[in-house]
């Protein structure tokens, strides 16, 4: 799958510009973290997005960062390279660097903390809980672990869901960009009616059971509506929106918007894209697995869906899908 990048309308400013790109290590010790946190609902995309900009020589699409401490390190999960994250020689190295000096049973820990921070409604983020503090300090060290060992300043993190986002912007330190990525939902509803089998080599950590097409409308809503509040939060400038549909129209530009809005250059050729290559993605999409990923859309859903079940989503979705620009007859992107 892939994701679409389109401009955040009503909140988009000026990207920056003028930014150089220094040496990962000594940045990462200076200055605040620049970090592109990729939000939105699952199945539109976001993985290949985070490979496409991993593709940058000053970026490290690291995959679905929030993860790694609930289940990817414990339960011996791969990461794209093909290796499990343990014997990953990148991902070893940030773990090693990350938990120097920390005590027994840190990672546990670690994960209780995002449990209390990373929801949409979290008290132990809203009052500070005595925590807070030890928290901030393992986010920012296994973040500047990221960048030193990878070499490169910018890290993305595709987990997602946007109370993570909310925590990370609660944190000195980093400096963060948003990518709101949205995918008509109805192709989002009919993806997420097809199951897929625990297949933890192929990039499935567990049984994918089919949705329904009411809990994917809901969900839907509700994390869009979350993440165009997280864009609000962390300011003009700062955040964009981006349509699965218009990524896989124009990679290319749409790419280069992510690149400049944190003050990079645009990299990719001007004469097409070639395979990208999935490198050190924790979690994420199963298609992480390939060798080789090329940007190619999936609309089957404007064929294959029922009718019936088209037309229900519009109805409960309709005001959302009309504010991002997809027709409420068709199905096609306005």
């Amino acid at each position: 799958m892939t994701d679409a990048i389109l401009p955040l309308r009503d909140a988009e400013a000026p990207p920056m510009a003028g930014r150089t790109t220094e040496a990962a290590a000594p940045a990462a010790e200076r200055g605040a973290i620049r970090l592109i946190y990729v939000a939105g609902y699952g199945r539109s995309g976001t993985t290949l997005l985070d490979i496409a900009l991993g593709e940058h020589p000053a970026i490290m699409g690291a995959g679905e960062v929030t993860t790694l401490a609930r289940h990817v390190w414990d339960r011996g999960e791969y990461c794209a390279c093909g290796a499990r994250v343990r014997d990953c020689p990148e991902w070893k190295a940030i773990v090693a660097r990350w938990t120097q000096g920390e005590p027994e049973g840190f990672l546990a820990a670690y994960r209780r903390a995002q449990e209390r921070t990373e929801g949409l409604v979290a008290p132990g983020r809203w009052l500070r809980w005595p925590g807070w503090r030890d928290h901030r300090r393992q986010t920012l060290k296994l973040l500047r672990g990221m960048a030193a060992v990878s070499g490169r300043p910018i890290l993305v993190d595709s987990s997602k869901l946007p109370g993570r986002a909310f925590a990370l912007a609660a944190m000195p330190g980093i400096d963060l960009h948003v990518v709101h990525v949205v995918r008509d939902g109805r192709g989002v509803a009919w993806s997420l009616m097809k199951g897929h089998r625990l297949s933890v080599e192929k990039g499935v950590q567990r049984e994918l059971r089919p949705k329904p097409l009411l809990y994917t409308a809901l969900r839907w809503s509700m994390v869009n509506l979350a993440a165009e509040m997280l864009c609000r939060r962390v300011g003009p400038g700062r955040a964009i929106r981006v349509r699965y549909e218009d990524f896989v129209d124009d990679p290319r530009r749409e790419i280069g918007r992510i690149v400049t809005l944190v003050g990079e250059r645009p990299h990719l050729p001007a004469d097409g894209l070639a395979p990208f290559e999935p490198r050190h993605q924790v979690a994420g999409s199963r298609h992480r697995m390939r060798k080789s990923l090329t940007i190619r859309g999936d609309d089957k859903w404007k064929r294959d869906m029922p009718g019936w079940k088209r037309k229900l989503f519009t109805l409960l979705c309709a005001p959302l899908l009309r504010r991002y620009g997809y027709s409420l007859r068709s199905g096609d992107a306005s």
